[in-house]
């Protein structure tokens, strides 16, 4: 190790020249993901929601902040909105269809869609094992849907965007393709567009971020039953697709966060007591920005398979499987 190398936090955790697609990238943690790439350098995000007046009001607020950077110098936006079902194949076909003939590639892609299904959060409250069955079995019909869009999709979308995953290896100098040998990197020549240079440093690999949930490990009931399936069950997958595609150098990661503003959580309090939630606060786009400019920056090129959990502390004060 070469200990007198400069160590320099603005180059380790930049998102500079990435291509990245996220789902759910109009609302919520997806939105604010967005907000902290585009404010540090990416090159273009493609957000995918099914509600396009959702996706043009969140273009509009990520281009009108005052820290947002310079419009791109191309004829092509930054932030490109585009409608998408993600339970949907042929949707979904479409989509990257899209990215395709724009970028040609993905460098991250960013499995954040979710809903929240049926609710079963008065279960406690029940005096009569009748009771209980009525809230178990209450809503039966959204676990179809809910199952389709947090778990499902998790497969649908990475699968069909590998081709541009592995088009993102190719532009870096990455060998293409199934190695069971380390794989070898040639820096490419690139001249014209400062974006599209490889620094000498840098060895990231296309990469997969699946936003779970720490209801994906957490055994009290505290929203609901498809809801916290659905999420253990994502982030079960992103573990998965580590290993299945460690030979085609392609990454995967998880993020379970705890308590975030979110359509999902409007009518949940802002502040908690420590036995609820130790850091007292619900987390914040300063929370969720450092973990994802960490995980898609240089200074995240190391982590593969891993689950990051952003949850001030929640899953250490409830049983949980973590």
């Amino acid at each position: 190790m070469d200990f007198h190398r400069p160590i320099n936090p603005s180059n380790l955790f930049s998102a500079n020249g990435l291509v990245v697609a996220i789902t759910g990238g109009g609302s919520g943690i997806g939105l604010e993901i967005a907000a902290a790439l585009h404010q540090n350098g990416a090159k273009r995000i493609y957000l995918l929601g099914r509600r396009r007046e959702v996706l043009d009001s969140a273009v509009k607020t990520l281009t009108s902040s005052p820290a947002a950077p310079p419009a791109a110098s191309d004829d092509v936006a930054t932030i490109v909105p585009v409608p998408c079902d993600i339970t949907s194949p042929d949707s979904i076909k479409a989509a990257v269809a899209k990215v395709e003939t724009t970028d040609g590639f993905v460098d991250v892609l960013v499995n954040s869609a979710g809903v929240i299904g049926p609710k079963h959060s008065d279960f406690y409250e029940q005096d009569s094992v009748e009771g209980l069955r009525d809230v178990m079995l209450r809503d039966w019909n959204l676990w179809e849907t809910t199952m389709a869009t947090n778990t499902s999709s998790v497969i649908g979308v990475s699968a069909a965007f590998l081709p541009l995953l592995e088009a993102a290896n190719r532009r870096r100098g990455w060998e293409a393709g199934k190695l069971t040998r380390a794989r070898t990197q040639t820096l490419p020549e690139k001249e014209g567009d400062p974006q599209a240079k490889v620094d000498e440093d840098d060895q990231r690999l296309a990469h997969i971020i699946t936003i779970a949930s720490v209801g994906s490990f957490m055994r009290k009931l505290t929203a609901g039953l498809a809801y916290n399936a659905s999420k253990a069950a994502a982030a079960h997958l992103g573990k998965m697709m580590a290993t299945m595609f460690a030979e085609w150098g392609i990454r995967s990661n998880v993020v379970a966060p705890g308590p975030y503003p979110s359509d999902m959580t409007t009518k949940m309090a802002r502040a908690f007591p420590p036995n609820e939630l130790p850091a007292g606060r619900m987390g914040n786009e300063l929370d969720i920005a450092s973990l994802i400019l960490f995980l898609v920056g240089k200074g995240g090129a190391y982590i593969n398979g891993t689950v990051q959990v952003t949850d001030g502390g929640r899953l250490g004060v409830f049983p949980s499987t973590y």
